[in-house]
């Protein structure tokens, strides 16, 4: 039978760990926890659980972790959520199965986005996440928001295995700081990515701040041709796009 290692960070996740953890304790051989030294309850709970805990110097962001994470890892097939995600019924259930029969070396799964008021954030659709793989056939380079480097074939699985993630804020996806963190983080690692495809999209980016109105009309646009809008999708659409790229911007034109 397949073993299964899982990995999660966290820092100050008490509210949240032991949710995840009770969620996947049953589905996974090993639980691998690393933690930003926090300051409440984490490890504890953690190690209730029966998980190693590994204690990391906070940098930031937590891909500068991933292959630390890895290491510590003593199986081959890895699960990796974070502190805010939970598996989906049908996945949980299938999950062992699904490893066991597969010839790939990661499987790829749909994230459902659900904010606090119970409302899909449309704006992800389809948000594609490989977050099952083999732990020798992946590479995590540390850029914010990247997806595994996997040397070999990915498996996407039907959209009724899906991956939940619940937000724990009303009115945006990113918390301000960590907005403010990630965009300064991205601006060093993508300052000579061209992230836009269309002129006017490039545009828009290229006079950021001043054009953070207009690129957020263009953004609700593209959405309301394709997909359904909601109050939450509306506010995340600025957060997590318009002032977000525009944060990206401004911090690569000023970085030193």
């Amino acid at each position: 039978m397949v073993k299964i290692s899982f990995i999660t960070f966290t820092r100050n996740s008490a509210e949240r760990i032991g949710a995840l953890l009770e969620n996947i304790k049953d589905v996974v051989d090993e639980i691998i926890v690393i933690d930003g030294f926090s300051s409440d309850d984490t490890v504890k709970i953690a190690k209730s659980y029966g998980a190693k805990v590994f204690c990391r110097r906070p940098k930031g962001i937590v891909e500068l972790d991933r292959m630390f994470a890895l290491r510590k890892c003593s199986n081959e097939w890895v699960l990796y959520l974070d502190d805010d995600e939970r598996l989906g019924i049908k996945l949980k259930s299938d999950l062992r199965k699904l490893i066991e029969e597969t010839d790939a070396c990661a499987i790829s799964c749909m994230r459902i986005n659900i904010s606090p008021r119970g409302e899909v954030l449309s704006h992800f659709y389809p948000d594609l996440q490989i977050r099952i793989f083999r732990r020798s056939k992946t590479k995590f380079r540390g850029i914010v928001h990247e997806k595994p480097l996997i040397a070999g074939t990915i498996k996407t699985l039907p959209q009724s295995y899906y991956i939940l993630h619940i937000l724990n804020r009303y009115a945006h996806y990113l918390p301000m700081k960590k907005l403010v963190t990630y965009a300064y983080f991205e601006s060093r690692q993508r300052y000579q990515e061209k992230i836009a495809k269309s002129p006017l999209h490039r545009a828009l980016i290229f006079l950021s701040p001043f054009s953070i109105l207009p690129l957020y009309l263009y953004y609700v646009f593209l959405l309301s041709k394709e997909r359904f809008l909601n109050l939450s999708t509306l506010f995340a659409v600025f957060f997590d796009f318009a002032l977000y790229r525009g944060f990206i911007e401004v911090l690569k034109k000023v970085r030193v």
